[in-house]
């Protein structure tokens, strides 16, 4: 089985050493990440969310044509995941997705621990959209953004406190039984720190729990079992289409400054003062 694991953006694979401690003996781990499409660390904004989808589905159909079983996006974010699986047969998991219906199973109540303010909202939104809002007890964040929590601007000690101090007070304030960690940077110091608990309460690290459900999806495939559903939602767009519009994005990336200007006609003559105007 040959899985890849997609950074979708710029910066340090620190996926690697966690997804083997989990991974199957028979299971090939490749870890790739988007910093040729797309150059920044991280996807907390929406645009930025925006402009590397395009490119993890573009690697995603790449990898499928080069022989993986499956890939796994690497980021709670989940950017590209519902277009990906769209376009793709080989299985297609992400961080968010998988980590949230896996604390769903084993708690009654699950809490998320995301980043900073701003990324509150789209653990609310991915919660509803994967049908676990019911059981989420609290989104809570650490004032870290995603950006700030690589090694090399946070000591990772640092970052797994502030992870593991907001994990206890979901579980004594909010009612948590279970804890989902919402950054995969942010879980790395956390997991290799073996820090899986707070108050016997288990605190979980997304990239474990994404390798693993691909692997799942894979045996499902090759047991002649379906993966998705391709009546409505992931209904496949024509190939031709999808093939034009393939085309039509190799080309140089269009300039709006110019484009669809009015054209606004000769210049208007001002007009004439009145003698009250002049007064005033």
């Amino acid at each position: 089985m040959k899985i890849l694991v997609l950074n979708p953006f710029a910066g340090d694979m620190r996926e690697l050493e966690r997804c083997r401690s989990v991974a199957r003996p028979d299971t090939e781990i490749y870890c790739e990440n988007i910093a040729a499409f797309y150059p920044l660390n991280y996807v907390t904004y929406m645009y930025y969310r925006h402009r590397c989808a395009e490119a993890v589905v573009e690697r995603v159909m790449a990898a499928q044509e080069q022989g993986f079983d499956g890939v796994f996006i690497s980021c709670c974010y989940d950017p590209g995941l519902m277009e990906s699986r769209e376009i793709v047969d080989i299985p297609v998991t992400a961080a968010f997705e998988a980590g949230v219906h896996y604390v769903n199973a084993i708690a009654q109540r699950y809490s998320v621990i995301a980043t900073e303010p701003k990324t509150v909202h789209c653990y609310r939104e991915l919660a509803q959209l994967y049908g676990t809002s019911a059981k989420l007890a609290s989104v809570r964040h650490i004032n870290l953004s995603a950006r700030e929590s690589y090694p090399e601007s946070t000591p990772p000690d640092e970052v797994r406190s502030r992870v593991l101090e907001a994990a206890r007070k979901c579980v004594e304030e909010d009612g948590a039984e279970a804890i989902l960690i919402g950054c995969t940077v942010q879980s790395c110091p956390v997991t290799l720190a073996g820090a899986g608990s707070s108050a016997s309460a288990p605190v979980i690290d997304p990239v474990l729990i994404g390798v693993k459900a691909t692997e799942f999806l894979v045996d499902l495939r090759r047991a002649g079992l379906p993966i998705i559903s391709r009546y409505g939602t992931w209904q496949k767009p024509p190939a031709d289409e999808l093939a034009r519009l393939r085309r039509f994005r190799e080309k140089a990336e269009p300039d709006f400054r110019e484009a669809g200007v009015p054209h606004e006609g000769p210049p208007r003559k001002p007009a004439s003062a009145s003698p009250a105007d002049m007064d005033n």
